[in-house]
């Protein structure tokens, strides 16, 4: 590539093998892609975003486009079809430089440390993509926030980048913008995603969000995150930090903001059920800023499996919190986790006791240690495979110890399937959809 030859860049986001993945249950656009395709707009080159949930041909994309960079980004169960990827990309495209990124390279690097890989990001997101295609032809050696194959093959790993979000431009969402009919929250409807800030302060156990930006948590600017959402041709913004609900003067001001704009829109939050409780006086200002959902790691509802998560919650408080969010006429969609200990009395009473909170939204996850967490080295020689596609959270990747598997899983299924009686609306939702794939 010569100084005079804009880059083209391949941005690409795997598919995902799981029911929810194949029927489009939940299709979100590619955010991490956009803020990836920002900076090569910044550089001023050119990108193409291949979406794996819906786009066919990889390598047809590689031959009519012919880019400089591809960027792949990905979860840990996208691992081995994003090596796939770099395999069949470099076959196409063989000068091109194949570049790693995403949550699982964020924290497993050395995953991807593979012969059709050329770099990895593993800190700095934006900021380091961009010094990439700034780069140019120039060594690696002095870039921070990169894993790069050194010329004899060998793997170095640079000093970390800093992730200043002061200076974090808004995505490039054309992409979005284009094809906003793909892209809906079940029946709510077509939905933007917004991040407002990165990591999270918690230190819950089972969590792998907890490690990603270097364990901190850091926030955007409240103003430009609404300069952002105003700008965005969408009525339903999904906030997808880790939690939304931290620090109360921020939300006030995030409120007041939205409304002294006259922002219109309807908002789907993270939120912990303590801070709910311990703040009940802000869900007025959550629902007059638009908020009509939120969705709440709930994850058990004994004391002692909450203990043990480190959640810092209490039983009581998660239905406290329910209520207070069905008294101020705000959704609340349940996350629960089920743990291989769990006898036929857990899902008898789960499942009473989802009834009598009147929870219509819930979702009921296996639980699942992620590479790169203490839980992970705690149960590794108790595994019942290595293939990452089974870490997505409704496969059993440890072996129950009360029920059998088909017992476990069965029980599991009909639990999240009797969803379909509590809630008409998304009931008529999945049936269409299930038409539509089959």
């Amino acid at each position: 590539m010569t100084d005079t030859t804009p880059s083209r860049v391949l941005l690409v986001r795997p598919r995902y093998h799981c029911v929810a993945e194949r029927m489009a249950l939940l299709p979100t656009e590619p955010l991490e892609l956009e803020y990836l395709a920002r900076a090569v707009r910044d550089f001023g080159g050119l990108y193409k975003i291949w979406d794996g949930g819906f786009d066919q041909d990889l390598g047809a994309a590689c031959k009519d486009f012919k880019p400089t960079h591809v960027a792949l980004t990905g979860y840990y169960a996208a691992r081995n079809q994003m090596l796939d990827y770099a395999k069949i990309i470099k076959g196409y495209c063989p000068h091109v430089i194949v570049i790693a990124g995403g949550v699982h390279a964020e924290l497993n690097p050395a995953d991807f440390c593979q012969e059709n890989i050329d770099l990895i990001v593993s800190s700095g997101g934006y900021f380091t993509f961009l010094n990439i295609l700034s780069s140019g032809d120039r060594p690696y050696d002095s870039l921070k926030g990169i894993w790069y194959r050194r010329t004899n093959g060998d793997w170095h790993e640079n000093a970390r980048a800093p992730f200043p979000v002061d200076e974090l431009p808004d995505p490039d969402r054309s992409y979005f913008l284009a094809h906003k009919d793909r892209f809906h929250y079940l029946h709510l409807g077509t939905v933007a995603l917004v991040k407002t800030g990165f990591g999270c302060p918690f230190d819950c156990s089972f969590c792998y969000c907890r490690l990603l930006n270097d364990g901190n948590y850091t926030a955007r600017p409240v103003h430009r995150v609404v300069q952002e959402i105003a700008a965005i041709d969408c009525e339903l913004i999904w906030l997808v930090d880790d939690t939304f609900l931290l620090d109360e003067e921020r939300i006030k001001e995030f409120a007041f903001t939205i409304h002294q704009q006259g922002i219109k829109k309807n908002f789907i939050i993270y939120g912990r059920a303590s801070f709910i409780c311990d703040h009940k006086d802000l869900l007025p200002k959550l629902k007059e800023m638009g908020v009509i959902e939120v969705i709440v790691g709930l994850e058990a509802i004994e004391e002692e499996m909450l203990h043990s998560y480190n959640k810092h919650v209490t039983a009581w408080q998660n239905s406290r919190c329910i209520k207070l969010l069905h008294e101020h006429d705000i959704n609340c969609t349940g996350l629960f986790i089920m743990t291989q200990q769990a006898t036929a009395a857990d899902f008898r009473n789960l499942d009473r006791w989802i009834g009598r909170h009147k929870l219509s939204s819930y979702t009921i996850s296996v639980y699942t240690p992620f590479p790169g967490t203490k839980e992970f080295e705690r149960y590794a020689k108790q595994l019942l495979s290595d293939d990452p596609v089974k870490w997505n959270l409704f496969s059993l990747v440890l072996a129950p110890e009360q029920l059998s598997r088909f017992g476990f899983m069965i029980r599991l299924y009909w639990l999240q399937a009797k969803i379909l009686f509590r809630n008409q609306r998304l009931a008529a939702y999945l049936v269409k959809r299930l038409l539509v794939w089959s």
